[in-house]
């Protein structure tokens, strides 16, 4: 057995390597049972070990693609994300979070006053472990990390990719761009499933947008994944989607978060909805349909709790163009 753990553990550790990343990207739940995971090999297995001589390194590295990722403003890591179980941290419990807490305290992290009145509330029952195992983790995590975790950097990009056989044909090229209350990423894949590796695509969310609003709730934006294939570009106030295997059959549907308490009630236009002004252009028809999915009505249910509308952009019948979509943003 102790042979079979260690030929498991140089396959993960290979594949981490190669750009030091974890296979399944920046999930606010299982980045946290992975760092987990990692803090056990870390601590408690031997130097003889390929898992206690690894493990610090790769704690290290995966909090640093954490860091870079997370604006403190909002207090969210910024899209994409390979498996979430919803899409503001501040309202649903994270594992990651629930280290950040050990790490910046209760109050900097996106943590409720209240965390069992939080969505996915049962993965709180892990807390005692990340306690005990926090004087220990927490002192391989840099500076640098750290200090990003309490206060936002100032504007900037991450480049990065992820690999996860079989399932991918090449590694998923993630890109962000990230300022002080806008943040924007996305990813790039070919794969042989839809919904990413988990093959669920109510928690596979390859494009990601977030902004801050004036009360201070956040604003976000997900691409519901539909597709084998996406090329995905991200910058400066935009994203840029294309399906490179689509056709005129393909469309792209983005769940947007209901407004705060001082918004509007009814979306039926991107003028409805609040905190952020959105540019709609592309090879997609520009006759959208929205529909609401809440906890008492509409067209359907929420997805992991969260209500949303669904903003459906489809394909002109019969194009020969590729599908593809751009959205500019601009603050309110």
């Amino acid at each position: 057995m102790t042979t079979a753990g260690e030929t498991y553990a140089q396959e993960i550790i290979d594949l981490f390597k190669r750009d030091n990343t974890l296979s399944e990207f920046n999930s606010g739940t299982y980045a946290g049972v992975s760092l987990f995971a990692l803090t056990l090999w870390a601590k408690y297995l031997p130097q003889d070990s390929i898992m206690g001589q690894y493990g610090p390194e790769m704690i290290k590295y995966t909090w640093a693609s954490l860091g870079g990722l997370y604006n403190a403003n909002l207090r969210n890591v910024a899209g994409p994300w390979d498996r979430s179980y919803g899409y503001d941290m501040n309202k649903y419990l994270s594992i990651l979070a629930l280290q950040m807490w050990t790490l910046v305290g209760k109050d900097k992290s996106p943590m409720n006053a209240k965390p069992w009145a939080m969505g996915h509330k049962d993965d709180f029952a892990i807390g005692p472990l990340i306690a005990i195992l926090a004087p220990y983790h927490n002192t391989l995590i840099s500076n640098t990390t750290l200090s990003a975790l309490s206060t936002f950097p100032g504007t900037h990009t991450v480049k990065t990719s992820a690999f996860s056989p079989p399932f991918d044909t090449y590694p998923r090229n993630i890109t962000a761009w990230i300022s002080p209350n806008l943040t924007i990423g996305a990813e790039s894949f070919s794969e042989n499933v839809i919904g990413g590796p988990a093959k669920n695509p109510s928690s596979f969310n390859p494009a990601v947008v977030q902004w801050g609003r004036t009360d201070g709730s956040v604003g976000w934006l997900s691409l519901y994944a539909q597709v084998y294939a996406l090329d995905a570009a991200t910058g400066e106030n935009y994203l840029d989607l294309s399906y490179p295997q689509g056709n005129s059959s393909n469309g792209f549907s983005f769940l947007v978060g209901t407004n705060s308490w001082n918004g509007k009630r009814d979306v039926s236009t991107w003028a409805d909805v609040e905190g952020i002004s959105v540019n709609v252009t592309g090879s997609v028809g520009m006759n959208y349909t929205v529909t609401f999915n809440g906890a008492n009505g509409g067209a359907g249910s929420p997805v992991n709790e969260f209500e949303f509308w669904n903003f459906t952009y489809v394909m002109p019948e019969g194009s020969g163009d590729v599908p593809r979509v751009r959205l500019e943003f601009e603050l309110q």
